[in-house]
């Protein structure tokens, strides 16, 4: 409980200084079900998008009575295997948000996982903490979604991140403005991989 309270109390501080800035709270599946339960209820005041990965989805009826006893949506996807998972988890009406992971999971079979959240009307936000190429099939994929919800751009804060991203592809296809990334229109993926960037900033061994 008092983990859940000094969770609570740190995204109070947060919200304080971000004002009206959403939040979402990775738990990175490392929770046991009766600690996600408990920072679920004690966070509900705030009003997340969602509790990202509380705890395993292994043992549904424990994800479940989270779901039950707390107003605060839950995302799960990232480590699922299989698309017969996300209908389970689906079915059992655990998922608020569906989560799978771009880079483990791919185009094709997220589209798939989607079309099965869609029948239970749940929303899907992929989850990409990847590289601009990444980003470039994000933006794509999130525009072929009904159901699509948000898209997680991983943005460095360092400059020479920043730079060594836009280099890779040609120029910057990770800008946000105002919520709002804009869709590449060029051919496939919208963008041109520069190898000269790719042989410039590879690591050394």
């Amino acid at each position: 409980m008092a983990f859940a309270e000094a969770v609570s109390r740190r995204f109070d501080k947060l919200r304080a200084a971000a004002g009206d800035a959403d939040f979402v709270l990775d738990g990175a599946g490392s929770l046991t079900p009766g600690d996600a339960g408990r920072v679920a209820a004690a966070i509900e005041h705030l009003h997340l998008l969602w509790f990202d990965e509380p705890c395993p989805l292994s043992n549904l009826s424990a994800v479940r009575k989270i779901n039950d006893e707390s107003a605060t949506p839950l995302g799960f996807g990232r480590h699922v295997e299989q698309p017969g998972e996300v209908q389970d988890a689906l079915r059992e009406e655990v998922v608020d948000i569906l989560r799978p992971d771009l880079a483990h999971h791919g185009i094709s079979q997220i589209r798939r996982m989607a079309a099965l959240a869609e029948t239970y009307y749940v929303a899907v936000a992929p989850h990409h903490d990847g590289g601009p190429i990444g980003t470039a099939a994000a933006l794509h994929l999130a525009a072929s979604l009904p159901n699509f919800f948000i898209q997680h751009i991983p943005i460095p804060s360092a400059e020479a991140d920043r730079r060594m991203r836009a280099e890779l592809t040609g120029g910057p296809v990770e800008t946000v403005k105002d919520g709002f990334a804009p869709l590449p229109t060029a051919p496939g993926l919208g963008i041109a991989v520069h190898e000269e960037a790719l042989e410039k900033y590879k690591e050394r061994a």
